[in-house]
């Protein structure tokens, strides 16, 4: 059978299948096409930019996904975002207006630090060697400033650099920060939030004070969890508010 000839002309592709500006289909599409990556003056500049402007709700979707190319670019040897994506938003953030001054971070690297979203609190991660490490993360009450600390023992000590901060950082969020804040917990005995020791048997449960687990993982889910492991320790003839002997 003879192959058809078509005569009429192919339709452009419509817009709606066309990646769209910010999307991760755009990023993609300029991961393969060998366009020069983003200057490191430009990723500097745009850290300070995310860090001083507000934008919209309906924006904050495409903050994150700046922020994750942002942190891709880190490494040249991977992708993060072309030259001219970069420019294009340097451009639209340079005509979003200003936060508060009393919002905006001290540096870069504290708007850096603050962007990957790991709130205060007390965490346990396993090193790429496989070690448990437990560590701080501090910030100001004015949320200008984040810093990290290593714990040992009853002491703690602030990590020198950034990129050190920002791997913890990471590897906490990578884990889960519930996860590592409970973990922290269970190792150590005491809550992640606040510190004090987990005397009763609902908080050993959980790992975390009850009220301070709201307070880090977000009230809505965490009161479900709360009510569900005390039904739970009653069921099994205990009380949940007893205080536990450590002896």
């Amino acid at each position: 059978m003879d192959n058809p000839v078509v005569k009429t002309e192919r339709e452009g592709v419509p817009d709606w299948a066309k990646p769209q500006a910010g999307t991760a289909e755009q990023v993609t599409a300029e991961a393969v096409s060998g366009v020069p990556k983003i200057t490191e003056k430009q990723r500097s500049f745009l850290l300070d930019l995310i860090a001083k402007k507000q934008v919209k709700p309906e924006h904050e979707g495409r903050v994150d996904l700046i922020m994750k190319c942002l942190r891709i670019s880190e490494d040249p040897e991977e992708y993060g975002m072309s030259r001219d994506k970069a420019s294009e938003l340097i451009t639209w953030y340079l005509k979003q207006p200003d936060k508060p001054r009393e919002e905006q971070p001290t540096s870069n690297e504290d708007a850096e630090r603050m962007l990957i979203g790991v709130p205060p609190g007390r965490y346990a991660v396993e090193s790429d060697a496989g070690e448990l490490r437990f560590y701080s993360v501090w910030q100001s009450q004015d949320k200008k400033r984040l810093r990290v600390y290593v714990c040992h023992g009853p002491d703690e000590s602030s990590l020198k650099y950034h990129k050190t901060m920002l791997g913890v950082l990471k590897k906490i969020k990578a884990d889960g920060i519930r996860k590592a804040a409970i973990r922290y917990g269970m190792e150590i005995g005491a809550c992640s939030n606040c510190g004090r020791r987990l005397t009763n048997r609902i908080s050993r449960a959980l790992g975390i004070g009850p009220i301070c687990g709201g307070r880090m993982f977000g009230e809505d889910t965490w009161k479900d969890e709360v009510k569900a492991t005390r039904a739970d320790i009653k069921a099994q003839g205990f009380d949940p508010d007893e205080n536990l002997d450590d002896a």
